[in-house]
């Protein structure tokens, strides 16, 4: 039944392996519209949800560039690696794993090694593993994450405030469209906590985080009683002297079953900054995979649009992280506790480390 099963997915794999990303609408809390991702064995329904774990290994068995087949113990050699859902560099990641972390090879090919992590088939990068045991150094993972900050200067901006500004200003410089300078942002469903509140909490642990990693970091807000609109914000950040700026939101639907992480970017064509687009597209990429592996949420990957004030007003490469749906129950109640918000804060700084490391 597997192999009828698995053979009917493939003849449709064509037709999901293309992500679909969500309307702005829906980032912003309009009707929601489930995506598929983009991995290369991750076969989803019409309503986007993904088949069983043990079908999926199935498909990723008969779709993998041919394996060949081992049983033996291999260990990471990389100070930290990712461990991926499909032989793929766009598959999802589900966590990453330290130099001399030890895993179980069961098959690998020129470029891919298939590992069990945590009782499932995954997949990492067969250069970074080796069947010698490497040396770990108490003082190599602090080494190498220092010099991947130094000199580096990151702008935070930490969305929303205590109090929405429905003044209007431009969408973009020169644009006669007009949008409210700042929302008053979501609450949580269940916790009860304001979305401005949330984010600055978040973002200060990510000062903290970044900073310990050896960045510089430009917070531009740090307090909850402000008013400083969208494109004020971006133009703070262009003057800064930063090289990135992460702007940290969280999300919201009338849907509360839709959850998972996503990041936004302008588009290759934005008019305004569409110069920017490949290094904003890799940047958001990086976050969004570090927040899923710290975390474990859903990757809703990257959407791509042109009608964010903070984006527009950008000249420096910028990603708006949506860290969860406080529209859910649970991302909600997660994202209340100062553990998952530690874990927030150690995804989107592993992706900074990520960005500048290619």
């Amino acid at each position: 039944m597997i192999l009828i099963c698995a053979s009917i997915l493939m003849g449709c794999q064509k037709k999901y392996t293309s992500m679909e990303a969500p309307t702005v609408e829906e980032a912003q809390g309009g009707l929601p519209q489930e995506e598929k991702e983009s991995t290369p064995v991750s076969i989803k329904d019409s309503s986007g949800k993904a088949e069983t774990s043990s079908l999926e290994a199935s498909v990723t068995k008969e779709t993998a560039p041919a394996f060949q087949g081992a049983d033996e113990t291999v260990y990471v050699t990389a100070t930290s690696v990712n461990v991926r859902k499909s032989p793929s560099s766009d598959g999802q990641v589900l966590t990453k794993l330290d130099k001399g972390t030890s895993l179980k090879r069961t098959g690998f090919n020129s470029s891919w090694s298939r590992v069990v992590y945590d009782g499932k088939i995954s997949y990492i990068s067969s250069q970074f593993l080796s069947k010698d045991k490497p040396v770990v150094e108490e003082t190599s993972k602090a080494t190498s994450v220092t010099s991947t900050g130094a000199g580096k200067i990151i702008a935070i901006d930490a969305g929303h405030q205590a109090k929405g500004n429905s003044e209007k200003e431009p969408v973009a410089p020169g644009s006669s469209q007009m949008k409210a300078k700042v929302a008053s942002g979501a609450t949580g469903v269940k916790s009860g906590i304001p979305e401005y509140k949330l984010t600055l909490a978040v973002s200060l642990k990510l000062k903290k985080e970044l900073t310990d990693r050896g960045y510089q970091v430009y917070m531009i807000r740090e307090t909850n009683d402000v008013n400083i609109s969208n494109a004020e914000r971006a133009e703070m950040a262009n003057k800064s002297g930063a090289d990135i700026f992460i702007r940290v939101h969280a999300n919201s639907l009338n849907d509360s079953s839709v959850h998972g992480v996503l990041n936004m970017c302008q588009t290759s064509k934005n008019p305004y900054n569409g110069n920017l687009y490949d290094k904003s597209h890799a940047l958001s990429k990086s976050v969004v995979d570090g927040i899923v592996g710290q975390t474990g949420f859903k990757n809703k990957g990257i959407q791509e649009t042109d009608s964010m004030s903070g984006i527009n007003w950008c000249k420096i490469p910028v990603t708006i992280v949506e860290m969860g749906f406080m529209s859910n129950p649970e991302e909600d109640q997660k994202m209340a506790t100062e553990e998952y918000r530690d874990k927030l804060a150690k995804g989107i700084a592993d992706g900074v480390d990520d960005y500048y490391s290619k």
